[in-house]
């Protein structure tokens, strides 16, 4: 059997051919068609104003495809590397229908700034995290791996390199700022101020308010869950191996997770520049991070850290806080949020 596609002028249709031994056709038949919704480009992506190149982001032992997203009428321009959140992930950061990574990449785009993402390592090289491993070999090794690339490119102001990090990209954007001060600054997108473990207590928390259970034993459930979860605030090995799983990761994970003070890291950056956006309907990283990182960078000169009360983990408009049956719903990255991205990138320090 063979399943070919065909578009025509209205509309898109696949069909399933059936053929005998001697391949002949013995069937023909239209196939119904997918209602899952599918990701739609952004209303202010601009196509006649970008184009895209794939590219690979190399380290020793490892290549992964990517993409480069350049202006196409602009000879200098700025560029930013893309750095994912948690999970194994592609270029694009897909969650459902939803592309946030491509979105911005995009929407820079059609404001005159390139970008770089890539396929996280952790989909490509899976079988190489079943041991120990930290956020170098998850995020930080292929980060630097792109900036180096980015500093390569010809057209490139090599005077606006930025990385952009979202969630947990975000909370290593000051690590990876420190290994490359020539850096002109990050934006950290939905990044945790605190550690891992107070926001996934924090999440069971919320998920369980939404729940309705007030029985005790519905609270006694959620007290052992919270109980449970400080098994991950090591910051010491002692009598573990490097690779104890503890909730999914290894000690080594955790140790390196918990000893990262990403707060303190965004502080030590003497002439880096630093933009936060922090979603109001974020149920994952919520406004208690935003309030932590305006107290500390708030005042710092270049920075800017602004709340966008609609916003979801997504980056992308909600009417409520809700749950990931959201990310199921295709919306595009907030149009307001990316034009904040431009102008501050393009504003003078």
């Amino acid at each position: 059997m063979w399943l070919p596609w065909r578009k025509f002028t209205n509309d898109e249709q696949n069909f399933l051919l059936a053929f005998n031994k001697t391949e002949k056709i013995v069937g023909f038949f239209l196939q119904p068609k997918s209602t899952a919704p599918t990701y739609k480009l952004p209303a202010y992506a601009d196509t006649t104003l970008y184009k895209e190149t794939e590219i690979n982001v190399k380290t020793p032992g490892h290549s992964l495809v990517g993409m480069l997203t350049v202006p196409k009428k602009l000879t200098s321009y700025p560029v930013v590397v893309l750095v994912h959140g948690s999970g194994p992930a592609d270029m694009d950061e897909t969650v459902g229908p939803n592309k946030p990574l491509k979105d911005i990449a995009v929407g820079l785009a059609s404001k005159g700034i390139a970008t770089i993402r890539y396929v996280k390592r952790t989909m490509i090289y899976a079988g190489e995290f079943g041991k120990a491993f930290t956020v170098k070999e998850e995020v930080m090794d292929d980060a630097l791996a792109a900036i180096a690339l980015a500093r390569t490119l010809p057209e490139v102001n090599k005077k606006q390199i930025y990385v952009l990090g979202h969630s947990l990209g975000g909370m290593i954007a000051p690590r990876i700022a420190a290994l490359a001060p020539d850096l002109n600054g990050i934006i950290m997108l939905a990044a945790p101020a605190r550690k891992f473990t107070d926001l996934l207590a924090e999440q069971n928390k919320y998920m369980f308010s939404l729940s309705k259970d007030t029985s005790e034993a519905g609270k006694k459930t959620l007290d052992t869950v919270i109980k449970e979860l400080d098994v991950t605030r090591i910051t010491k090995l002692g009598n573990m191996k490097p690779d104890s799983v503890l909730l999914g990761l290894p000690a080594s994970y955790w140790i390196d997770i918990n000893v990262n003070d990403q707060v303190v890291g965004a502080k030590k950056l003497a002439k880096q520049r630093i933009f936060v956006g922090q979603g109001g309907n974020d149920f994952q990283v919520s406004t208690t991070d935003y309030n932590l990182w305006n107290t500390a960078i708030g005042k710092k000169k270049g920075s800017m850290v602004k709340l966008y009360p609609e916003l979801n983990h997504l980056l992308s408009p909600q009417t409520e806080k809700g749950t990931m049956a959201q990310y199921n719903i295709p919306v595009s990255v907030s149009d307001v949020l990316i034009t904040d991205i431009s102008t501050w990138i393009k504003a003078k320090p």
